[in-house]
């Protein structure tokens, strides 16, 4: 792994944070996220990695415009402009309630499996939690559809409660049966929503050159 973080710097400085630009001060991250249709140039992006201590810049592209890519920048994940806060919540594992041991050393590895990368989400609504599982991870499996080839993938369930061993085995197995890449970068996290009777997938994984 290219990126050896120090153990006292992950303890004391967020996971992650979104920074907008033309500001004073940036509180410090391990991430730093950034909206690119916001008019940063490779200039301000050095000054916010320098300013918030950040070991890697991610770009968070809301739009279908071409830009140009510069080698300061880790990685570029594609989303919806409504799905910016659902990106850095799913990058800041640390405030996930896992049972699995993912850590922000592991995040910051996805990037190493390419540049490009596709966030895309699923949700299912039901009394029954299996019933819940097992829709959303068919939907899940549908938007992955693309990504057979895939080098690296993070994904985080979100549920009203905490989930059981069999419910990840459930999904992991779902999931590693559509990746035709057996050495694939797969990740699991879990949070709790406060939604009854719902149940939330949601997903990162790196485009195929």
């Amino acid at each position: 792994m290219k990126y050896q973080l120090d153990k006292s710097k992950i303890d004391d400085i967020p996971c992650v944070a979104l920074y907008r630009p033309n500001k004073g001060h940036y509180s410090p991250s391990v991430i730093a996220c950034f909206i690119i249709s916001d008019g940063w140039n490779e200039q301000a992006l050095l000054e916010l990695k320098e300013k918030a201590e950040a070991d890697i810049l991610v770009g968070l592209q809301t739009d279908n415009n071409e830009y140009e890519r510069l080698d300061i920048v880790e990685g570029i994940i594609r989303c919806q402009p409504n799905e910016v806060n659902d990106v850095v919540e799913l990058l800041d594992v640390r405030s996930a309630s896992t049972i699995i041991g993912i850590d922000v050393i592991d995040v910051i590895s996805l990037f190493e499996c390419g540049y490009s990368f596709q966030f895309v989400q699923a949700s299912a609504t039901g009394e029954s939690e299996f019933h819940m599982i097992k829709t959303a991870t068919y939907k899940m499996i549908g938007l992955l559809t693309n990504a057979r080839n895939t080098k690296g993938v993070l994904i985080r369930t979100q549920s009203v409660q905490s989930l059981p061993l069999e419910a990840f085995a459930y999904i992991s197995d779902a999931i590693e049966g559509l990746l035709s890449n057996d050495d694939a970068f797969i990740y699991f996290s879990s949070s709790m929503i406060d939604e009854p009777d719902c149940f939330r997938l949601k997903a990162v994984y790196a485009e195929e050159k």
